[in-house]
Order: structure tokens, then C-alpha cells, then sequence
């Protein structure tokens, strides 16, 4: 829930703007004026007073003493960062030393939960809102934020660059001490993950730890949700909740899907409840829609989410657990060439796959090769669509800075290997913010934790040495030793269809080969006949073809942009590519480039209604 502390005395002015959407109340603590939405929780047990979002917890304190928990947590964090092995969980937090009116801003390794400050003329503000911060501080926009949020990779800001001047998002990892005054006293970094990378953590031994995390994640829990998609995390989930837990599984599609059949019959192995939602109209929602989950949580991306939130009419929020953002374990963002040198060496032969060096020369190609795909749309003609007024090369000069202080980030954390690189840069963009976002909108109507991106959990899996991690090798060993595991592990998976999981590679990669054979000269059959009736896939799964053609669609769509502050030829293009994707033109994707410009715009059109300035 929302919440802004300032220095400043808020004024009548300041009510009103929030209050034409939100339910807001006033506080004091310490030197500080504090605005938050009245269900806001603020922790106060202790010297130090603390708005969290998302979970920590201290495992020197028993499970069950979860006040306690959070009082030693937050008193630990005022003083030590990184955090010791002792303190976990995934969590932005804001912490005020009530005697000293000293004030700490801290997020974990990844930092899904986005907190925002803005010192200097414009006064001091910290926020986990960027629509609150804009409309109490009236700055202006961001051109830069705003290009990076229209046409860069992830359709995301780069490190803590935002769509507002001068206002800043935390690090992965930092911590920063404000004075009482606003000024800044002292920063810091979370550079632990892959500090001691081993090849003997034992498959028993992870299993334990990621159950202990689990059990004081939920410790209060009586009812409990799991997003269950079928996939190898989120049966990691399931396996490892409590029996004593009802356990309610909810995935989006049709119950026709493979994957909803494979997601129900994982369900039904635990004893756990089943329902699956079907309504992709919300794929583009009402335009209604789409403000009142931008006004509650400034998250909207994957509109999938939309379909199961909006059935949900619990009276209080319980938790749902969501699988892994990074897919860490799965070792899914670690590069490996797929070649049959590799197929035979590594999956036949089980040799060890030959990780790459990380050498100052090879950081630097990879640098610039991540550069280059930044700048790579950063040119005159997007500008001018969203009518913009800066030189493509200040802005290309602004976009490497950006870069230049994340990659600095995984610099500190002096990776033996360059598939680690890789790997950390797709943790703090890729995991951070599109796909952070999913827990953000699921806060909406649960509270939603991600416990595979906990500090603990994610320091061990990311010292799980890669050669042991990269193409799945390490989870299945997981699974095929571990008795909760296994019942999982006899199912197949929704990529490989027909064979359990545990199943030989020798037997499951063809099966993999051929079902995208299928799957490929499917698409390029219907594309030729530009005929929406076709077969689809091999399997019945969600079908984007049939998205673009529901009747709603183009209207809905238009009514984003009725208003638009992105530029009319920006709007307009995005625009023509959905209509290019209903006439099969163009292959009907996933549409988050899409809602991403309708999202965008929405933003920018609450900060504007909530200050009745221009941006």
C-alpha cells in the first residue's frame, strides 16, 4: 500500500489531489510528515519505525513470533548491510530512526519492489509511488525515462533512471542513509550473490533451506495460493508448503489447455484446490480496467494476471505464492549454445559444459554489445513520434550513463564466469521490472511473495555452481531425489509434452525438436493462409491469433490513446502493429509492447489529473 514521507508540512492542496482517487491519512514520525493510504501498515515496535513492502524475516527469532521477526529484521538492517545470513525475505523497505530523524532506503539483491527518492529543490521525498511523488512534488517529466519506457528492451528504466526529472529508483541492492535534513550520508551494496560458488550443495540440503524459507514466509498462514502454472517452480512451491496449509492453485487459460491440464493434475497429486479462469478479452481490457489497476499498483504489463484477479472477491488479503522471476535454478538466463557438440558432450555424455572466463577484455565486448542493443532504437525518427525535445546523441549519452552505473553494479560483484554476467544483467532488468511487476499487480487483490527471489534462497542458488545449474541439470536432481519432489517430477512439462519430467534427455529433447517443428510450420501455414481459423499449435494452448480478432479489441484499443501524452505518431504505430496482428500482417505476439504504451500513458495521464499540470 501506498505511502510518501516528506520533510515539507503537506498542505489542504496535497489532500485533495490524492483524495480524488486514493483514501489517504496523515502521520508524524519523528521530523518527517508522512501521507499513506489508510490501510498502510507501519511498523513501529521498535526505535525505528519501518513501511516494508513485501516480507523479511529474522530466522534467530522463532517462526511463529513474527512482530519479533520483523522488529529484530528491521533494527539489523539499520545497522548492517549487506544483511547477515540470519535475515531473508523479498522486500523494499523505508526505515526511520525516530531520535536521530535519520532515515534508510533499502531494497534486496533484484529490488522488485520499486522505492523512489527525490532530494533537491524540488525538497526531499520517498515514496514506493511514482504517481504520488509526481503529483506531491509537481516535477516535471523524464524525456529520457520516458524514451526508454517506450522503446527500450523490456519496454523498462534503466538502473534508477524514471519517467519523472530527478527522481530516482533504488539500485538492486542499495541502501542509503538520508540525514534529518534530506542530505545524503552514507551508501551501500548487496554484492553477496555468487560469493562463494560450489559444486557440493547438496540437493537435500537446498530443499531444506527453501522449506525453511517457506515455512517463515507463512508462518500466520491458515489459507494459502499458489499461481500454478505447470512449471518446474511452481511445483517447487507446492512440494514444499505445509500439509497442516489449505492450499488453493489457480492458473489462466482454458481448461482445454495442455498446460491447464498438466497445472491441474500437478494440483491434484498435493490434495490442493483447483480453478482455472478463461477471459481473454482481458487481454485487452476495458479502458476502466486498465486505470484501476494502474491507480492501485502501477503495474500493469502481462494482462494474463487480469483474468484470475479479476474473479477474486476475498474479503481480506491472503498470501499466493508466485514462482521464480529469474528463474534462477532452472538456469534459464545462463547462455548456452544449442548445437549437437553440446547435446552429445553435455546431456548424453553428462560432461561438464565449458563455462566462459571472465576476462577484462570479454567484460568489455559484452559491454558494448549491451550497449549497442540499448542505443539500437535511439534514433531521430522515435523521438520525434513521441515528441520529444532532445538530440539523439544526448540521449544516447543518457541511456549509456544509465547502463554504465547497472553494469557497474554487476561489476562489484567480480563474477568468475561470463555466463554469469549474463545472467545477473538479465536479474536486473528482465526479472527486476516486466517481470517484478506480475508480483506488483498481484498485490492488488493477495499479498504476494516471491520466495525463490528471497536474499537467502537466491544467495544459495546463485553459489550453486553454473555448470551445474545450466540447462536444468541441478533442478532435476531436485526433483528426482527429493521425496516431496517426485510426484512432480513424474509429470511432463508444458515445453515437453508426453514424458515425465525425470525422463532421459536422450528421450525428451527430440520430443521437444519435433513438437517445435510442428509448432513452427503451424504458424507459418496459418500466416500464408492469413486464415485465424487454422490450427494454431500442436497442442491446444492460448491462442494470440484469436486475442486479435475478438471484436472488442480495436475498440478498446483505441480508447488508450483517446487521450494521448506519448505523441501522436508513437500512439498511432502501435496502433497500426495491433491491427497489423488482427489482419495477420505481422505474427500475432504477446501484446506487451502494447499495453505497455497503453500503461505508460495511463501513468502519465493520474499524474497529471492528480497534480492538473501538464508532464
Amino acid at each position: 500500500m501506498k505511502f510518501l514521507i516528506s520533510q515539507r508540512a503537506f498542505t489542504e492542496n496535497d489532500f485533495q489531489k490524492l483524495e480524488q482517487k486514493y483514501k489517504v491519512q496523515e502521520i508524524a514520525i519523528g521530523p518527517y510528515n508522512i501521507l499513506k493510504e489508510k490501510e498502510t501498515e507501519v511498523y513501529d515496535e521498535s526505535e525505528c519505525k519501518a513501511f516494508i513492502d513485501g516480507y523479511i524475516r529474522d530466522f534467530n527469532v522463532s517462526c511463529s513470533q513474527l512482530g519479533p521477526q520483523i522488529q529484530s529484521a528491521v533494527d539489523l538492517i539499520s545497522k548492517q548491510w549487506p544483511v547477515p545470513n540470519s535475515i531473508s525475505g523479498s522486500f523494499s523497505a523505508a526505515i526511520i530512526q525516530e531520535s536521530s530523524g535519520e532515515l534508510i532506503i533499502c531494497n534486496d539483491a533484484i529490488g522488485v519492489y520499486p522505492l523512489y527518492y527525490l532530494t533537491g529543490e524540488k525538497g526531499f521525498y520517498i515514496s514506493n509511488s511514482l504517481t504520488w511523488l509526481g503529483a506531491i512534488s509537481e516535477t516535471a517529466g523524464d524525456e529520457v525515462g520516458l524514451f526508454q519506457r517506450a522503446y527500450c528492451p523490456e519496454f523498462a528504466n534503466i538502473g534508477s533512471r524514471t519517467i519523472l526529472k530527478d527522481v530516482k529508483r533504488l539500485l538492486p541492492g542499495e541502501w542509503i542513509r538520508f540525514g534529518k535534513l534530506g542530505s545524503f550520508l552514507e551508501k551501500k551494496y548487496d554484492n553477496e550473490l555468487y560469493r562463494e560458488l560450489s559444486k557440493n550443495i547438496s540437493p537435500s540440503n537446498y530443499w531444506q533451506a527453501f522449506k525453511k524459507e517457506l515455512s517463515y514466509c507463512l508462518a500466520e498462514e491458515k489459507n494459502l495460493h499458489i499461481a500454478l502454472s505447470g512449471g518446474m517452480d511452481s511445483r517447487l512451491l507446492i512440494g514444499g508448503v505445509s500439509k497442516s496449509k489449505k492450499v488453493f492453485c489457480h492458473t489462466y487459460g482454458d481448461k482445454d489447455f495442455y498446460e491447464t491440464r498438466i497445472a491441474k493434475r500437478i494440483a491434484e497429486v498435493y490434495d490442493a484446490d483447483f480453478k482455472n479462469y478463461s477471459q481473454p478479452q482481458l487481454n485487452f481490457p476495458e479502458k476502466k480496467i486498465l486505470e484501476k489497476y494502474t491507480i492501485e499498483t502501477e503495474a500493469v504489463y502481462i494482462n494474463n494476471w487480469l483474468e484470475i484477479l479479476e474473479e477474486q472477491d476475498l474479503k481480506k488479503k491472503e498470501s499466493i505464492l508466485v514462482g521464480d522471476m529469474t528463474e534462477s535454478l532452472q538456469g534459464r538466463n545462463l547462455p548456452m549454445k544449442k548445437n549437437w557438440k553440446n547435446f552429445n558432450q553435455y546431456y548424453l555424455g553428462r560432461k561438464e559444459y565449458s563455462l566462459t572466463g571472465n576476462t577484462r577484455g570479454k567484460f568489455e565486448d559484452w559491454k558494448r554489445t549491451i550497449i549497442e542493443k540499448y542505443t539500437g532504437l535511439a534514433f531521430q525518427k522515435h523521438i520525434d513520434r513521441l515528441n520529444l525535445n532532445i538530440s539523439e546523441r544526448n540521449l544516447k549519452d543518457e541511456i549509456i550513463k544509465d547502463l554504465e552505473k547497472l553494469i557497474d553494479r554487476i561489476e562489484a560483484h567480480n563474477l568468475a564466469y561470463m555466463e554469469l554476467v549474463t545472467e545477473l544483467f538479465s536479474w536486473f532488468t528482465h526479472s527486476r521490472i516486466p517481470m517484478g511487476k506480475q508480483i506488483l499487480i498481484l498485490n492488488s487483490k493477495f499479498k504476494a511473495y516471491c520466495v525463490p527471489m528471497s536474499i537467502q534462497i537466491l544467495r544459495l542458488t546463485s553459489n550453486i555452481h553454473p555448470g551445474l545449474r545450466v540447462g536444468g541439470r541441478y533442478i532435476k536432481s531436485l526433483f528426482t531425489s527429493v521425496a516431496e519432489l517426485r510426484p512432480g517430477a513424474r509429470m511432463p512439462t508444458a515445453q515437453i509434452p508426453f514424458v515425465a519430467f525425470k525422463s532421459p534427455e536422450i528421450f525428451k529433447l527430440p520430443i521437444w525438436f519435433l513438437r517445435s517443428e510442428i509448432d513452427d510450420f503451424l504458424i507459418k501455414r496459418l500466416m500464408k493462409s492469413a486464415n485465424p481459423k487454422k490450427r494454431y499449435r500442436l497442442l491446444k494452448s492460448f491462442n494470440w491469433v484469436k486475442v486479435y480478432q475478438q471484436p472488442q479489441m480495436e475498440t478498446r484499443l483505441r480508447s488508450y490513446f483517446k487521450k494521448s501524452y506519448l505523441g501522436e505518431e508513437y500512439t498511432n504505430a502501435i496502433t497500426a502493429g495491433a491491427l497489423a496482428r488482427k489482419n495477420l500482417k505481422q505474427w500475432p505476439l504477446s501484446n506487451t509492447n502494447i499495453i505497455n504504451a497503453a500503461a505508460l500513458n495511463e501513468e502519465l495521464a493520474l499524474i497529471k489529473l492528480l497534480t492538473k499540470n501538464e508532464i
